[in-house]
């Protein structure tokens, strides 16, 4: 002869006689234990899933964005210089590499020509 299941639902804590397993926790020490909950509550549980099946994350990039301003005495933004974004695990575009920071606007500059001299406008 068995016992029948007696359970009392995780949800709305009533007992109920067909219980239904809808979480195992495990724990590192010691024993872990099931949640149940009754029919009606056990739809507003997701599906139960795999500890050893490692989760499904979409992959995605750090980003890190750099702007540059122009700011006056008062500390008043007075241009915006531009903006680069940094992946991780790469770059999309090389930053242009120049002595000055930040870098002038005379057309040297922007071409990359003295670069080689390391000498600023």
């Amino acid at each position: 002869m068995t016992r029948p299941a007696v359970r009392m639902c995780a949800r709305c804590h009533r007992t109920t006689n067909t219980p239904v397993l809808v979480h195992e926790v495990h724990a590192a020490t010691g024993p872990g234990f099931n949640v149940y909950a009754c029919t009606e509550c056990a739809d507003h549980y997701p599906p139960m899933t795999d500890p050893l099946d490692p989760p499904e994350t979409p992959r995605q990039r750090s980003r890190l964005t750099l702007r540059v301003y122009k700011v006056n005495a008062q500390g008043a933004v007075t241009e915006e210089r531009g903006k680069v974004e940094v992946l991780a695990g790469g770059r999309t575009e090389p930053v242009a590499s120049t002595s000055a920071y930040p870098p002038c606007e005379c057309p040297r500059c922007r071409t990359g020509e003295h670069n080689a001299t390391l000498a600023t406008c």
